[in-house]
């Protein structure tokens, strides 16, 4: 991983439609491993509805990422659904990146790039219609006014119309929103007088196209017979009621590929090879960041089908559909299945032994899960703190087999501690930050079979993880609270000793076992408290009493407990002592009573009587008979003292 010599790229994107992902994670696959390059996919949900806790707290992975650690980065800014998340991305490139930075699916001017030529894609298809159908009327349904995306292929629909010399005005163009639903719009914009209607619409994309063509479906409008809709992106219809659609089909696969072969050569370049980090100057990043973006652009290729009548999809196309449309919903079914076992058993966890073999359990483990680690910030002994640079794998699964919960602290900067590291072999690790409401626990990092990637479970099971980290968290605040009422209710305010009930329940689990064996009990009684209240205040009475606990405190020996059982009075048990342990525990103790009080410096003198009783308890001992036997032990000292 990071901390070994291989470098390491990091990718930041959001889970998006089936294609892209298909093509762009598996060619990261293949790429990877051709270059020799580890890669970490910070991959988020990839659905923004609303402004919920969820959806905040997956912006944070652009937060804890370990930008500066990383050798190169490709960003997928246009995955980011909503724009404050896009705008959050854009702000991290600008801000924290220095290493070499290749964005992908989106034009960009300020950094280097690979993307799908829309002007060329779209002037394209223009070109087919007019060209090769001889049309003159094409309107054309652009996405969001607001993206650049849209607004470069409505301008590339604009110019190739106009090199042909057709006229565009304002009532040949309508908005939509990227959505099937938007049907209604485009007809109500360009059909609604009969005597007018377009050659052909072409649209910004193909889910407004398939919406658009039901539309005319449902009012007597035959495609492509009585007029051509086309589409863009290539999304596969799985539509029996809407004929297969003439669009255009990004290339994806190149687009990975391309995008690594560019950060490998900005990588491998000699401004790279000179990069240390820590070490560059201010001179060396001005040049860095004032040098010239590459530009790849990739035109894609018009599908060529049935809504324009050049195509047409193949015989047995329903009934492959249909097997895969069973395919599928089996897999969904079983995929339904696991989540849903995997939620029962999450909800039952109450410590991360039980989290492991849940996760452990062949239920819920994918087949295709090579790796798993499971890393929460803070340390062993601190989980789930976000402060400070520290995180612990607390769950790895290597290799398919258990690697157990190994609580191995390191340095998150580096994702995973070095047990991860494959030096024979490049890594692919997806990386979904572990979430919810608004505490951020740690991450998930995940490793697939070659030729394996995420499915859809990816971030369901992540969140179910994530709601059973949040009642492992709420638990443990409960169990945080009731300890601290709980010590509360058995130690000593003014001295921080135990008190009685608590001198009881330290030593009644023990108590059978110390059946017939010695123990000590030492009874301890502050003298003349009366005339210190009496002369100096009640003030006095208490630092008086403090005084005497601390020297029982810092003279009790590791197994021995000590307790204020009210007023003047305190007890010392020791287990497996004898008179002599008795007698020089006494012993210390006064002496550290003398250097206490000239350390204090008091206008009065603080002295303890002490008397213990040494005991070999029977079964049916109790430990107030003992407490008891040192009480009178304690008063025949005061009396002999007299």
């Amino acid at each position: 991983m990071i901390f070994s010599k291989r470098k390491t790229i990091g990718v930041f994107m959001a889970k998006q439609f089936k294609p892209f992902d298909e093509a762009f994670f598996l060619g990261l696959d293949r790429e990877s491993r051709r270059l020799d390059y580890d890669v970490v996919v910070f991959m988020t949900a990839g659905y923004f509805i609303d402004k919920s806790d969820y959806d905040i707290q997956e912006k944070n992975i652009l937060q804890y990422a370990p930008l500066e650690t990383l050798d190169g980065i490709i960003a997928i800014p246009s995955s980011y659904v909503k724009g404050e998340f896009r705008d959050m991305a854009y702000e991290m490139i600008r801000e924290r990146i220095t290493c070499p930075l290749v964005v992908v699916r989106e034009e960009s001017d300020e950094f280097n790039c690979v993307y799908t030529d829309n002007t060329t894609a779209m002037r394209n298809m223009i070109r087919h219609l007019i060209e090769d159908h001889g049309l003159t009327k094409i309107c054309y349904q652009v996405g969001d006014f607001d993206s650049k995306e849209a607004a470069i292929r409505l301008e590339a629909y604009r110019r190739e119309m106009e090199a042909h010399g057709l006229p565009v005005s304002d009532e040949m163009i309508c908005a939509g929103n990227m959505w099937t639903n938007c049907g209604q719009v485009a007809y109500d914009a360009f059909f609604s007088d009969p005597d007018n209607i377009p050659e052909a619409v072409a649209c910004a994309n193909d889910y407004m196209a398939m919406g658009l063509i039901r539309v005319l479906r449902e009012n007597g409008y035959r495609v492509p017979e009585d007029v051509i809709v086309t589409g863009f992106d290539n999304i596969t219809n799985w539509c029996t009621d809407v004929p297969g659609l003439t669009t255009i089909k990004p290339d994806f696969d190149g687009m990975v590929t391309e995008a690594m072969r560019l950060l490998n050569q900005l990588i491998r370049s000699e401004d790279s090879d000179k990069k240390i980090r820590g070490r560059k100057t201010n001179d060396q990043l001005k040049r860095i960041k004032d040098k010239a973006p590459v530009r790849i652009g990739l035109p894609g290729e018009i599908v060529l089908s049935e809504s324009c009548g050049c195509g047409k999809r193949e015989e047995r196309f329903f009934e492959n559909l249909a097997n895969i449309a069973m395919s599928k919903l089996e897999d969904e079914n079983d995929q339904d299945a696991s989540m849903n076992n995997l939620g029962i058993d999450l909800g039952t966890i109450e410590n991360l032994q039980q989290l492991h073999k849940v996760l452990t359990s062949k239920r819920t483990v994918s087949p295709i899960v090579r790796d798993h680690y499971i890393c929460l910030f803070g340390t062993a002994d601190h989980l789930m703190e976000e402060e400070g640079q520290k995180a612990c794998l607390v769950h790895a699964i290597r290799d398919h087999q258990d690697g157990g919960t190994p609580m191995i602290d390191f340095d998150r900067s580096t994702l995973l501690p070095m047990m991860a590291e494959r030096k024979d072999e490049a890594q692919v690790f997806y990386l979904k930050l572990l979430h919810q409401n608004r505490h951020n626990f740690g991450y998930c990092m995940i490793h697939y079979d070659p030729g394996k990637m995420p499915s859809r479970c990816f971030v369901q099971s992540n969140v179910l993880l994530s709601i059973a980290l949040e009642n492992y968290y709420r638990q443990r605040e409960i169990f945080r609270l009731y300890e601290e009422r709980r010590l509360f209710s058995i130690t000593d305010v003014l001295t921080g000793l135990l008190n009685r009930r608590g001198m009881e329940e330290k030593i009644e689990p023990m108590w059978l076992s110390l059946t017939e064996r010695q123990i000590a009990f030492i009874c301890i009684d502050l003298d003349k408290l009366k005339t210190i209240n009496d002369t100096y205040g009640h003030a006095a009475g208490d630092a008086a009493i403090r005084l005497v606990g601390r020297a029982i405190h810092e003279t009790l020996p590791e197994e021995a407990l000590g307790g204020r059982t009210g007023g003047d009075e305190f007890i010392v048990f020791l287990p497996d002592a004898g008179e002599g342990a008795a007698d020089r525990f006494v012993a210390s103790f006064e002496k550290r009573l003398t250097l206490l009080n000239e350390e204090a410096a008091k206008p009065f003198q603080v002295t303890a009587s002490a008397g213990f009783a040494v005991l070999k308890p029977k079964g049916n001992t109790t430990i107030e008979e003992c407490i008891q036997a040192s009480d009178r032990a304690l008063y025949d000292a005061k009396e002999n003292r007299k």
